[in-house]
């Protein structure tokens, strides 16, 4: 994020005075000013403005990369095509931003893949939990998935502009939890539409506790809630860190972020803007995840210097977690959790780790 800005005095001519006093600086401003900025300014509308929402706070490396994404994409299609962000909770939450997509009110929309899921199940499959070891294992699974990925979104309407993270997702709590018993009545933050996590809490017997992410903090302060789950950066970034006291040391799961386009506004953009908006996208959608992943490890270090504690579950507890969640993820719908992907994915998976001599 960066913006740049900078008379002199009156000469006694007229004309020739004013000429050179106003002018002249503003022309000398000008010059730098071309050479400070990376892309050209495009001060009018352009052709095809793009409302883009996402739920990420306006202070996120997500809307400064979007920024810049959107810098980028005037300069190359030379001002035809541009977006309009949308910051925060600014239009609602997830099921709020894709009704107005849905309904034309907005164009475009950065949304987790737990949201996603929703709209094509076959992304669940990479959100079972304890599925990926390392953030390797993730980028080997999805290169060779998201073409797949991609088909079913097309299917509904929908481009896929490109993928980027939210990362790693962690258990965070108010009161230390080391055994399966100790979830027994735990109140644990839940959202709509989140059959899995539904699927999970079931079988852990916790106290489910519906709460719209804007208003975590506040439950958190109140009592209300004594387990959330997020990446650490989100946690930090939206100050949930200040209210919980512990922090699994090993992730529950992995969540993406996908950006979509609905088809229609899409097929109204010129062959070579069409190419030209997906490349761009999926660059900045690149250094996002590479950010993110920064982000998230430095955000672990920074919650760790406030005081918040680490929690390492032992090796026989955390097998005792992963049989539970296996349970769990048995009892779920094939319609919901496709099998068929899963395998697929798992199949993928275990691929990559015997490349590597490594056990399942």
């Amino acid at each position: 994020m960066t913006t740049l800005e900078n008379s002199h005095r009156l000469a006694n001519q007229r004309h020739l005075g004013i000429i050179r006093t106003r002018f002249f600086p503003v022309g000398i401003f000008l010059f730098f000013l071309t050479l400070l900025c990376p892309f050209p300014l495009h001060s009018a509308q352009p052709q095809h403005e793009i409302k883009l929402a996402t739920m990420a706070p306006e202070n996120s490396s997500l809307m400064k990369i979007f920024r810049e994404m959107n810098a980028e994409l005037l300069q190359e299609t030379e001002g035809r095509v541009g977006f309009k962000l949308f910051s925060g909770f600014a239009l609602g939450d997830e099921r709020d931003v894709f009704r107005k997509l849905r309904s034309g009110l907005i164009h475009a929309a950065a949304f987790s893949s737990t949201f996603l899921s929703s709209i094509n199940p076959d992304l669940r499959t990479l959100q079972v939990p304890f599925l990926f070891k390392n953030y390797q294992e993730v980028d080997y699974v999805l290169d060779k998935m998201v073409g797949d990925f991609d088909q079913g979104f097309a299917k509904s309407g929908y481009q896929i502009l490109g993928w980027s993270e939210i990362g790693f997702i962690y258990v965070m709590t108010t009161v230390p939890v080391t055994k399966v018993e100790d979830w027994k009545g735990k109140k644990v933050w839940s959202t709509t539409n989140a059959p899995m996590a539904n699927a999970v809490f079931a079988k852990a017997e916790v106290s489910p506790v519906t709460v719209g992410a804007p208003d975590v903090l506040v439950a958190l302060q109140t009592n209300l809630l004594e387990a959330v789950y997020n990446s650490p950066y989100y946690a930090l970034v939206t100050q949930w860190y200040t209210r919980i006291k512990y922090i699994t040391d090993v992730p529950l799961s992995y969540v993406g972020i996908g950006l979509i386009m609905s088809s229609k506004t899409f097929s109204r953009l010129s062959p070579q803007d069409k190419e030209t908006t997906i490349r761009v996208c999926k660059k900045y959608l690149r250094l996002l995840t590479e950010k993110t992943r920064k982000d998230n490890q430095q955000a672990l270090e920074l919650m760790s210097k406030r005081g918040v504690k680490r929690i390492t579950i032992e090796p026989n507890e955390l097998n005792r977690f992963k049989e539970l969640l296996d349970q769990a993820t048995a009892d779920i719908d094939p319609n919901v959790l496709p099998r068929d992907t899963l395998q697929k994915v798992t199949k993928t998976l275990d691929d990559y780790r015997a490349s590597k001599g490594e056990t399942k």
